[in-house]
């Protein structure tokens, strides 16, 4: 780790190191979808010998990602041929997004608002000028506040963060969500000699030593 060449090819699994002691399993979607499971080993899943069928299992978070995400913080593609991927995981459609008509400008005293919109998995993220709006002006009590990601794509130490805070609830948790609409982040680990000192691995250290090696 750092991974030496990575390529985005759908079903592909991988190791995703959260920490020194937690490894989770990562699924490559459709361009720029990844699936993260609540599937826990101590070790890289190509060291496990039991077979994992992850049609069984649902996604712990299903998102959008950089595909640096797999270079910095997997330690390896899964060739473990007794892990298979889950072959029905609906990507998703429905996101929120800061409303486009607070876009540029500011009132004194007028709260933010936010929408749900909707983004065509075959089209892409068309920003936020140019999705489509499905539902105007959600709050935290809305199901929509639960269900759905925020617009934007998910990578480095903010997205181990939320890997983190995930597996210790066992549901997909966004602190950048309750800044939005509570303006405050609830959760620890807020910075990153924090993760540091819990077993997050530091990934440009690594990625440093290993081109060095290189040299």
């Amino acid at each position: 780790m750092p991974l030496k060449r990575f390529s985005w090819k759908e079903n592909d699994l991988y190791s995703i190191q959260v920490k020194n002691d937690c490894y989770i399993i990562a699924q490559i979607l459709e361009a720029p979808f990844a699936a993260f499971f609540n599937v826990v080993s101590d070790k890289d899943f190509n060291e496990v010998d039991k077979a994992i069928d992850l049609n069984n299992e649902t996604p712990l978070i299903v998102t959008m990602v950089l595909k640096e995400l797999f270079r910095f913080s997997a330690s390896g593609k899964i060739k473990n041929k007794n892990i298979i991927a889950n072959t029905h995981i609906e990507l998703p459609t429905l996101f929120i997004s800061k409303d486009r008509a607070q876009y540029g400008r500011y009132i004194e005293g007028e709260r933010d608002r936010y929408n749900v919109v909707y983004i065509d998995p075959e089209v892409g993220d068309q920003g936020l000028m140019g999705n489509p709006v499905f539902k105007h002006d959600i709050d935290s009590s809305s199901e929509y506040f639960e269900s759905c990601e925020l617009t934007g794509y998910n990578t480095g130490y903010q997205f181990t963060r939320r890997l983190l805070l995930s597996l210790e609830h066992n549901k997909n948790i966004d602190p950048l969500k309750e800044v939005w609409f509570h303006g405050e982040d609830p959760y620890p680990y807020k910075t990153i000699p924090e993760m540091w000192e819990l077993g997050v691995p530091d990934y440009k250290k690594e990625k440093e030593e290993q081109r060095k090696k290189k040299e």
